[in-house]
């Protein structure tokens, strides 16, 4: 690839600049896949550059995982040791700025016993619950981004048979989404992207909608009532605890806020996979009444998405709704990608499991019961779901039952 150097130079700065948005002297944690490591490199410099207090690289190894995941016992792999849990305890009372890159491949847990791994996931979850309100309330700043493998290229790419070629594509496509491949500065034009997210925002929340109601041709017709005092959020997050601004998604396309946990009512069907924990679900869609999927189904990966549901007691109900325009930056590239990062960022979604304190007024500063008196969901989980597609259409319902287009055609109408 062309001034491949160049741009990796470019991505690096802008997920520390805009990513986790670091400040002089603090400390940076990178996670990413040992495959990453030059990447890594880059990542740390970056960072000194920009005046870090110290950067601390973790490295994961994802093919001998699921090694483990074959034959080792399932108990043992559900601990967390306690020295991982106080290491991040650490690491938050500093105020350290977390980089997560993601490099998945979409059939590693193939042959894998999905009910096994949704089971240690589920345990890994529960057990570092309290640890995730750092990043769930965002009271530190944390990024989310990803970088290619030949895997994962050939995957989203099936028909270019020559894996070095189906990895330049990859990268290609994930400048594409962040914007690095348009003229000028990328913070500066991260920056403008950020601000035309932000201007949606501004829009749904002088509507203060009781409700959304989508349809569309493929069996969606739902009813999501949202709750008292929510916040639509996207782009940009503040920090609370660190005092910084930040974007946990790059890339992102979506604006968000919280659904009542006891209301939903109607049929939803997944517009597009999803990957869970290294099983592909496909085909599938629920039904829920009073907020809980009480029915479901699946093409496949069954097993996997019947374990994800019972995971506890918030698992079967929603814990946010997204809009994403069917004609935006992702979407427009046709493809499926095979990651959440960004299929959740090509089509509207929703998300079963814990909602973010943040779409709520005060939500921050509330005891999970407080939450849940509120109408918000707590759950160990946060699985997101598409469900947008060209003929989707959207309703807001303002509190005297007037019905207000958000959605045509799977676009906003404003």
């Amino acid at each position: 690839m062309k001034d491949l150097k160049k741009q990796l130079k470019r991505y690096a700065r802008l997920l520390i600049e805009n990513g986790v948005h670091l400040k002089k002297g603090q400390l940076l944690v990178i996670t990413l896949p040992v495959e990453q490591v030059e990447f890594g490199l880059l990542l740390k410099e970056t960072a000194y550059e920009y005046g870090a207090g110290l950067v601390e690289m973790e490295y994961r190894d994802d093919a001998s995982s699921r090694i483990d995941y074959l034959y080792a016992d399932e108990k043992v792999l559900s601990k967390v040791k306690e020295s991982t849990r106080l290491k991040t305890i650490e690491r938050q009372k500093e105020g350290a700025a977390f980089l997560h890159i993601s490099s998945p491949n979409p059939d590693l847990m193939k042959g894998v016993d999905a009910r096994k791994a949704g089971r240690i996931q589920q345990a890994r979850s529960k057990a570092t619950n309290d640890l995730a309100a750092y990043q769930m309330k965002s009271e530190g700043s944390w990024c989310v981004a990803a970088m290619p493998n030949a895997a994962w290229a050939k995957k989203v790419f099936p028909k270019i048979k020559d894996a070095d070629q189906a990895v330049e594509a990859l990268y290609e496509a994930i400048f594409h989404t962040v914007y690095l491949d348009r003229k000028g500065d990328p913070v500066k034009n991260w920056q403008s992207h950020g601000d035309f997210i932000r201007a949606h925002c501004t829009i749904l929340n002088d509507y203060a909608f009781t409700a959304l109601r989508f349809k569309n041709g493929h069996g969606t017709d739902l009813l999501v009532p949202l709750v008292e005092n929510h916040i639509w959020g996207g782009g940009r997050e503040f920090a609370s605890k660190t005092r910084q601004w930040f974007d946990p998604n790059i890339p992102t396309e979506e604006v968000f806020t919280a659904p009542h946990r006891m209301k939903t009512e109607g049929t939803v069907e997944a517009s597009r996979p999803l990957n869970l924990n290294g099983t592909l679900v496909e085909g599938f869609g629920f039904t829920f009444h009073k907020g809980k999927v009480v029915d479901f189904h699946a093409r496949k990966g069954k097993e996997a998405l019947e374990t994800l549901l019972e995971t506890d007691a918030g698992s079967r109900r929603l814990g946010e709704v997204a809009l994403v325009p069917y004609d935006s930056n992702i979407s427009n590239l046709n493809l499926l990608f095979y990651s959440t990062l960004f299929d959740e960022n090509a089509a509207c979604h929703l998300a079963l499991g814990a909602s973010y304190p943040t779409t709520c007024v005060a939500g921050e500063g509330m005891t999970d019961p407080e939450l849940r008196q509120h109408g918000m969901n707590t759950s160990a989980i946060h699985v997101d779901f598409m469900f947008g597609t060209e003929d989707l259409s959207c309703d807001g319902l303002l509190a005297d039952g007037t019905a207000v287009p958000v959605f045509r055609k799977g676009n906003f109408v404003f």
